[in-house]
């Protein structure tokens, strides 16, 4: 074979090789969110990706909870509601929510979740979902349908994340 021949061949290979990669990368991408769809719905779920306003709800948990508002998710008060739509690095924040590895899809809930500490509400044009989370116990709750899943070890990242952007403190987030 010809040098320029095989030159060619290496470039047409390596074009090859590049577009199968690009290819295997865009499937790969649009299934991260399959069951993240199944769980939520395909409404909600672009509504956490995509939502207009985003508000951080530091809910109560103690006996003698009263809320500052008369606010309550999931039948507790809430202690402060907070607009977060235009904090820095929110968009990292919202992809953990549509992507498949988050949640722990095979783990059994806890029978009774009793350390709600934080919710997270989504608004736009249509409507509105809202997260509430446990953190000692790893659960999120939709509230808007009632289901419950186990989020991973990125439930961490997320309290860190609202931690140090000062929206939330640790002691919103840790059982008194």
């Amino acid at each position: 074979m010809k040098q320029s021949t095989q030159g060619k061949l290496v470039i047409v290979t390596i074009f090859g090789v590049a577009i199968l990669m690009s290819v295997y990368a865009w499937w790969h991408n649009i299934h991260t969110g399959d069951q993240v769809i199944d769980f939520f719905g395909i409404e909600t779920a672009t509504r956490l990706r995509h939502a207009d306003k985003i508000e951080l709800l530091i809910l109560d948990n103690s006996e003698s909870g009263k809320s500052t508002r008369d606010s309550t998710i999931g039948n507790l008060p809430t202690k402060s509601i907070r607009d977060i739509s235009s904090s820095p690095g929110l968009i990292h924040m919202r992809h953990i929510f549509i992507q498949d590895h988050t949640y722990e899809w095979e783990e059994d809930i806890p029978a009774v979740v009793s350390d709600w500490a934080f919710a997270l509400r989504f608004t736009d044009s249509v409507g509105q979902t809202t997260l509430m989370f446990a953190p000692s116990e790893y659960v999120v709750e939709h509230v808007e349908s009632g289901n419950l899943i186990m989020m991973s070890q990125l439930m961490d990242n997320l309290i860190r994340y609202l931690a140090e952007s000062k929206l939330l403190s640790l002691e919103d987030v840790t059982s008194s």
